[in-house]
């Protein structure tokens, strides 16, 4: 509602009066005004997305024959890193977890934030994750992810050991009676949700005294890591599931400046 405010105070300014009067020169005018007081590229795009979507409306209404935003571009968005917490970070997290909680839910979530950093998983993936998908023998877990396409990740002996803690101790009680292959439970026993998983991730975070901390941001760590130390990037692509590797090569960005940070510290010229 903003952005269409300001939008509209731009065109009375010009002197337009109804929306046939718009054309796609006022309309990029508009946007080369607001970069020159300054906006973000991201604040632009949004503000573009804003009047596309009222002039979709419009013509959509039959109060429009032609849409003037079409063939205008979008402004080009900065690539960012994505965020990532050091090793001693995760260790906090881990630590602060109070295992004599109610109901066991503190060994759940250990194991689950262990299972996020131990194996890169999505959000979705470890959400859908079974019981039969844990391959303790040979240190694997099975994922699927996007378009449900299967792969095999290696796990960490300190993921399988709280996973089958929390499978041993804690998931019997959750599911009581129901016969469910879903691994990690809410507390009524059913599959955890998006927000539910958030709120887990969060509040151990919170707890730990790390702020801002999401489930996504154990994938980035995991990945980051891994280049850190030297892994082989189309193995980190693989244990990922990127279809291009030009997706992964992001967290070799991500070890340039983790370079660089040490560069700066400990470098007597730094």
């Amino acid at each position: 509602m903003n952005d269409l405010r300001d939008f509209a105070e731009y065109l009375a300014g010009r002197g337009v009066a109804s929306p046939e009067e718009v054309t796609p020169v006022i309309i990029a005018a508009h946007l080369r005004a607001l970069t020159e007081i300054g906006l973000s590229s991201k604040s632009i795009a949004r503000k573009m997305s804003s009047i596309r979507g009222l002039f979709k409306y419009i013509v959509a209404e039959g109060l429009l024959k032609k849409d003037p935003t079409e063939g205008l571009k979008m402004p080009k968005l900065p690539s960012s890193l994505p965020e990532v917490l050091s090793f001693e970070q995760i260790e906090k997290i881990l630590g602060a977890i109070n295992l004599e909680g109610p109901r066991g839910l503190g060994i759940r979530d250990r194991a689950i934030i262990e299972t996020l950093y131990g194996t890169g998983a999505r959000e979705s993936e470890l959400i859908n994750m079974e019981t039969g998908d844990v391959y303790k023998d040979i240190g694997f877990v099975r994922l699927f992810g996007k378009g449900k396409k299967e792969r095999l990740v290696p796990i960490n002996d300190s993921a399988l050991y709280w996973i089958d803690r929390y499978c041993r101790d804690v998931r019997p009680a959750l599911k009581k009676d129901k016969r469910t292959p879903t691994l990690f439970l809410n507390v009524r026993g059913g599959r955890l949700s998006r927000m539910g998983l958030y709120k887990i991730v969060k509040g151990r975070s919170d707890t730990a005294g790390i702020e801002g901390v999401h489930p996504h941001i154990f994938r980035h760590s995991f990945a980051t890591h891994l280049v850190e130390g030297g892994a082989d990037l189309r193995a980190v692509q693989e244990m990922l599931g990127h279809e291009d590797i030009s997706t992964t090569q992001i967290y070799t960005n991500i070890g340039k400046e983790y370079l660089h940070g040490l560069y700066h510290k400990y470098h007597p010229r730094g």
